[in-house]
């Protein structure tokens, strides 16, 4: 890396833009269909069920040194612990459970807010 080079971010910030999302979204999901990216600590994986439910699907390492502080904020976003395979916990997120506003509206800012938290930089744990 040269002096001028600045070193890349995890996740494209792109990405995490809202106009960005929708657009992917747009082009990526119709009824029936579902996208998935891997990202440097999760898999996030998005899907639109043939009745118009949004599901979105977030797949962390156990073994993760931040999967304490990753998976009580996605908790907080309405996520909730569904699986456990090999070391990977999966996390989830249905437009069924949120009952409010429009649907897909809420699923991106749902994903927008789930992505700026898995490309969020660790909190150092000091012991006092």
């Amino acid at each position: 890396m040269t002096e001028n080079q600045k070193p890349q971010p995890r996740l494209d910030l792109g990405l995490a833009d809202p106009k960005s999302l929708a657009t992917m979204v747009d082009a990526s999901l119709k009824r029936g269909s579902s996208l998935s990216f891997a990202l440097s600590d999760a898999t996030v994986g998005v899907n639109l069920d043939n009745l118009g439910d949004w599901t979105i699907t977030v797949g962390l390492s156990s073994r993760s040194d931040r999967f304490h502080q990753i998976t009580s904020s996605l908790e907080r976003l309405g996520f909730f612990q569904a699986a456990e395979n090999e070391g990977t916990n999966y996390m989830l997120w249905t437009s069924i459970l949120s009952g409010v506003g429009n649907d897909r509206i809420i699923a991106e800012q749902t994903l927008l807010l789930a992505l700026k938290v898995l490309q969020s930089p660790g909190v150092p744990v000091y012991i006092m």
